[in-house]
């Protein structure tokens, strides 16, 4: 492709996705706005009809916010947006717009609701619904994730506050995409990064702040920090089998 191109085309991509997001976007709002338009003129004039549609405005937000979570993963089949593919490709290319038009839609819901539903079942249903594998009571308590459908987490897992979880990484013209799998029984701390590749073993721990550069993995049981992570230690029961140190500590003598 000339290189001239590559501008023109980006500026049409993102074009035809703000239509796609005001579709989506559009929809979510019909009830809410229905109900409002249903409910005003039914209310008295004076200040309780203020109060009583300042009430039903913030309801209708979180209505919306609901409705956004049943659209979008619709819009992702009606889109043919299904998910990010897999493997390496030039992020202007017919892949590149399934990879842009999936997370755009991701990225809806991230900006306008996902902070309100973050570490309840509600985000763990969006994500499972947007082809994200969770196990059964794991808490997702950021709004940071792309690529959903390279996603794999565990059972009793905890994704802390603001972890970043993607799977793509731009190199150059190219985007490459990779698995990150997550085992059953991690916590993955605060405000740490999981790259691409990245592939964590059941009962681990990443530290908080942490970066997990891409293609790293952790065995089971280890505690990994740092910047780029490595390991630091091992938890509980394992460290106990094998003398190593607990969680993070030096051993000692």
């Amino acid at each position: 492709m000339p290189r001239w191109l590559i501008t023109p085309l980006q500026t049409l991509i993102t074009l035809f996705l703000f239509l796609e997001v005001s579709a989506v976007v559009g929809l979510a709002l019909f009830p809410p706005v229905s109900l409002w338009l249903w409910v005003e003129p039914q209310l008295p004039p004076g200040p309780l009809k203020v109060l009583l549609l300042c009430m039903l405005g913030a309801l209708g937000y979180f209505l919306y916010g609901l409705c956004l979570l049943a659209v979008v993963p619709v819009a992702r089949w009606l889109t043919l947006s299904l998910g990010t593919p897999l493997g390496k490709y030039p992020y202007i290319s017919l892949r590149g717009y399934q990879w842009a038009g999936y997370n755009a839609l991701i990225l809806i819901v991230r900006f306008s609701f996902i902070n309100w539903i973050r570490a309840t079942p509600f985000n763990v249903l969006f994500y499972r619904l947007m082809g994200m594998s969770v196990g059964a009571r794991t808490q997702i308590n950021t709004a940071v994730v792309a690529d959903c459908n390279l996603i794999t987490i565990g059972e009793d897992s905890v994704i802390g506050g603001d972890v970043t979880l993607i799977a793509h990484s731009v190199e150059g013209p190219n985007l490459v995409t990779a698995p990150v799998k997550i085992g059953s029984r991690v916590t993955v701390g605060l405000m740490s990064v999981v790259m691409p590749g990245c592939e964590i073993g059941d009962g681990a721990v990443l530290a908080a702040n942490a970066v997990l550069k891409k293609g790293t993995r952790i065995p089971a049981g280890e505690v990994w920090g740092g910047v780029p992570a490595r390991r630091i230690g091992v938890r509980g029961e394992q460290a106990a089998q094998n003398g190593s140190p607990v969680e993070g500590r030096p051993a000692t003598g």
